[in-house]
């Protein structure tokens, strides 16, 4: 597939960089040229520097041969017109904009193709949302759905004292609820697929497929303290912010929010009728020590600088938050934080990512879900009626010979959701969920066509 990103930020660039790694070819434009310079030494795509809305420029990049169209700069206009311009000018690639106030171009039940476009993303409120998933269960962790909510993704940062590290998974796997595997490991050296002859480590990570009513069980055995949310404070009134609070109101959850931007503070106010908006320094020990004692036990930090945000989750933590998520879209940050008591960190970067990949997968791959700083990802496939692959519907699965850095963790066939074995074999219509690292994803692909 080839590919232009317009907007090599940090959106942009970790989108390219996912699309490289995949194997497809890939060409960014960039307005600043300093920035145009760094991306061209340090990844293997095609740059040029220029606007995205300059149609020479597109045709530089090469928009007559695009397969799929990506604008992700800044500011929302220059992403709908450069769309809109490629959608005319090339041979109908598929046409993606970001949008940070989708709701407002979705007025009206306005859709993309109205706009002629493939598909218009905003990842604040799927944000917004993940947010709501971590305060909605007990402990730390993050956890996502999978098959539209009959699995989920539970990644749980483990301490010495879990019972999880101490046997082989194998020796485990008697005593986990049904269903339930581990799909991944995440430690020092990265993400790795497991074996039965693994053994999970104090201070790693565990990508755990299992069903929503197991996920207290987990925590539980994950060794960290627990316990019910009820009052949340919001540090940071942006967009992401709004959206969080509303998601809260609508679940009769009424947060606190410290903007420290008085206009922001006062729309706010009007727009959220049923939450506490607090005009002041979300930074200032004093002000979120009296918060912590006063209402809340919760606290999500939502400002865009990645360092301060770490460490006013760190100062919140200290002054006896319960549960402390962070938006952070340096993963690479995860190890320590999980260490000194942050819950989860939640990534715009990677959501916004998640949901362009979802798109351009479309079809046989439903969803796509990244492990890490996309160290891997959980993706869910159909297996089709009449496969290309003729092995796939009549072999067990320990003789398909899928690649080594993967393996299939769950199944969902009708009503029954099931952690396969070795032997099973596959029927037309189950719904796979495949837990691959990046250099086996194609070979995954290639294997249940």
């Amino acid at each position: 597939m080839y590919v232009i990103v317009v907007g090599a930020g940090e959106v942009g660039r970790y989108v390219a960089t996912i699309l490289v790694d995949e194997g497809h070819d890939v060409a960014v434009i960039e307005e600043k040229e300093g920035v145009a310079r760094d991306l061209e030494s340090s990844l293997d795509c095609l740059v040029v520097h220029g606007s995205g809305v300059n149609p020479d420029t597109l045709h530089q990049a090469g928009i007559g041969k695009a397969d799929l169209f990506i604008a992700v700069t800044q500011v929302d206009e220059v992403n709908l017109v450069s769309a809109m311009i490629a959608g005319r000018i090339g041979q109908k690639p598929m046409t993606v904009a970001r949008v940070r106030e989708l709701e407002h171009y979705q007025s009206g039940n306005m859709q993309a193709e109205d706009m002629g476009l493939s598909l218009l993303v905003g990842p604040e409120y799927s944000v917004a949302k993940q947010v709501v998933g971590q305060l909605s269960f007990e402990g730390a962790g993050e956890i996502r759905s999978l098959a539209e909510g009959r699995l989920v993704l539970l990644e749980l940062p483990l301490s010495v004292d879990s019972p999880l590290c101490h046997e082989t998974l194998a020796e485990l796997s008697s005593t986990f609820p049904d269903p339930s595997l581990v799909g991944g490991i995440i430690g020092k050296e990265g993400l790795r697929i497991p074996r039965g002859d693994d053994v999970l480590g104090a201070d790693e990570r565990a990508e755990i497929i299992t069903s929503p009513e197991n996920i207290d069980e987990f925590i539980i055995l994950s060794g960290k303290p627990w316990h019910h949310v009820r009052h949340v404070l919001i540090i940071g009134g942006g967009s992401i912010g709004y959206r969080l609070a509303r998601e809260l109101e609508s679940q009769r959850l009424y947060p606190t929010i410290i903007e420290h931007n008085r206009h922001r503070a006062e729309w706010l106010s009007r727009k959220l009728t049923k939450s506490i908006v607090l005009l002041g320094d979300g930074t200032e020990p004093q002000l979120l020590k009296e918060q912590l004692e006063e209402r809340s036990d919760a606290v999500v930090v939502l400002i865009d600088d990645d360092e301060k945000a770490v460490l006013i989750g760190l100062m919140v933590k200290h002054l006896g938050a319960k549960k402390v998520v962070v938006r952070s879209d340096k993963l690479e940050y995860a190890p320590i934080a999980h260490k000194m008591g942050i819950d989860a960190l939640i990534s715009p970067r990677r959501a916004l990512a998640n949901h362009i990949l979802a798109f351009v997968r479309r079809g046989r791959i439903s969803t796509a879900h990244m492990l890490g700083d996309h160290e891997g990802e959980v993706l869910e496939f159909e297996v089709p009626a009449a496969p290309k692959n003729s092995k796939l519907l009549s072999t067990p699965l320990k003789d398909l010979d899928f690649p080594r850095d993967s393996l299939v963790g769950g199944v969902i066939r009708g009503e029954r959701v099931f952690i396969p074995d070795g032997e099973a074999l596959f029927n037309p219509g189950d719904t796979l969920l495949v837990v691959a690292l990046p250099s086996a994803i194609v070979a995954v692909e290639k294997l249940l066509r």
